[in-house]
């Protein structure tokens, strides 16, 4: 059994190493590096053809096609004898680097903090309205020197509003046409409509650019990222979405294997600390594994169940659906203190309510006005996988934070109570939500 390489993941830098051209020139197609702003089809590369030029610049034969190709010199590149193969359509589509890093921050932003300032910038951030699904950039973003691809997506969740009435028209529709084929590169299913709505946004990007040129931000726009937009659709066609050729799902992997690693190490000969540590979470893993199998063997019972030893165990009908801080920010909390500072006026009912409707007969104690309780700021709540972007697993954030005054160097923090739409779990609209990612509390 051989392999045919279908799809070569990896950023724009390896693209064109693979491709044995320079980064200032389109791994895909034949496309002149003066030409990268121009919206026009070029041809592919062959395999044949670039192999043949190679070989010709290996024997010291002075080659035009070569320089006007923009070629490296890696005269044996890998794919030179795979079968059935043509590597040039093989590159895919990386959303990560060519679009959130790229498009996104490397050059939307920076052209956005030209045209208005950092200052009014950062002024514009702080002042957005707080949202839990949102992130608040509280200190701006000039002060950020790296950025994640989570923080660019949260940016570019606000940044359409906050230019509003502070760029030109056109440059308004610059930003909005490129966070719109953004936004349409990441969907998991395509059609005819959304491809074509891609198509749209990049035509519109082209109409709009020169507002650039004539603020003198820009001389050109030959940018090998921008023109890589124009390529998205074809390999979309032949290679499906590309949310399942996004990067930053390898790189998720440096997290879990190099850098929680390396943290648990002291810093010193930390390989041989590092593979340790790795070994006993693959343990750990497998003996996980083996104890939630040998949990499955269970024998049903009336009001509980049996498990394997013979030994009954009481039901326990709530499932895990959100997550708090490790440690109360406030603890031993007065019913005073909650009705007061929360407005929880209620609180003593409706939590006898919550675990009578959830215990049901196995409640053992009853909460009473003399009891303390810790209280939490944040709670994250997830939310199920959308069938449009493919995310498995997300939470939102829901704040419910009294006021604090000044303490110190702390400023006064004003109270914040997030609303919450809550949903049972008999809405006839409930499985439909959950499959959207909608706010659900359970």
């Amino acid at each position: 059994v051989h392999p045919i390489l279908a799809a070569y993941i990896v950023d724009f830098p390896e693209q064109c190493l693979v491709a044995c051209n320079k980064e200032s020139q389109c791994p895909c197609c034949l496309v002149q590096s003066n030409k990268c702003g121009d919206l026009k089809e070029c041809v592919s590369h062959s395999m044949a053809d670039m192999y043949k030029t190679l070989q010709h610049m290996k024997k010291n034969k002075p080659s035009r096609k070569f320089d006007a190709e923009g070629l490296h010199a890696v005269f044996n590149p890998f794919w030179k004898e795979l079968p059935f193969t043509d590597i040039f359509t093989c590159l895919t589509p990386d959303i990560l680097h060519h679009l959130h890093k790229g498009i996104f921050h490397d050059h939307l932003v920076q052209w956005c903090v030209s045209i208005v300032s950092k200052k009014e910038i950062d002024a514009r951030f702080q002042a957005m309205t707080q949202y839990p699904a949102l992130c608040h950039f509280k200190k701006g973003i000039s002060s950020v020197s790296q950025w994640t691809g989570t923080e660019n997506k949260e940016m570019q969740s606000v940044f359409v509003s906050l230019l509003a009435s502070a760029v030109e028209d056109s440059v308004l529709m610059v930003a909005c046409s490129l966070l719109d084929f953004i936004y349409y590169a990441q969907l998991q299913q395509h059609m005819d409509t959304t491809l074509i709505a891609m198509e749209e946004s990049t035509k519109s990007f082209h109409e709009h650019k020169h507002i650039l040129i004539e603020l003198e931000l820009h001389e050109d726009f030959n940018i090998p990222k921008i023109h890589s937009m124009q390529h998205y659709i074809s390999l979309i066609h032949a290679l499906g979405s590309a949310d399942g050729y996004n990067t930053k799902y390898p790189e998720q992997l440096h997290i879990n294997y190099a850098k929680d690693s390396y943290h648990t190490s002291n810093k010193c000969n930390y390989v041989e600390q590092m593979a340790l540590w790795l070994q006993c979470q693959e343990a750990m893993h497998y003996k996980s594994a083996y104890l939630a199998w040998r949990k499955s063997d269970v024998v049903p019972l009336e009001d509980g169940y049996m498990d394997g030893n013979g030994d009954f165990e009481m039901p326990c009908k709530l499932q895990v659906h959100y997550k708090v801080a490790k440690t109360p920010p406030h603890c031993q909390v007065s019913i005073d203190h909650i009705e007061c500072d929360y407005g929880a006026v209620k609180f003593i009912p409706m939590l006898k309510c919550f675990l009578a409707s959830h215990l049901g007969g196995y409640q053992m104690i009853q909460p009473f006005r003399l009891d303390r309780f810790d209280m939490y700021n944040y709670l994250y709540v997830e939310t199920g996988p959308s069938i449009i972007t493919g995310h498995s697993q997300s939470f939102q954030e829901i704040r419910a934070s009294p006021n604090f005054t000044a303490c110190g160097h702390k400023n006064e923090t004003p109270a914040r109570f997030d609303t919450v739409f809550i949903l049972g779990e008999d809405h006839p609209h409930m499985e439909i939500i959950t499959l959207n990612s909608a706010y659900i509390l359970i």
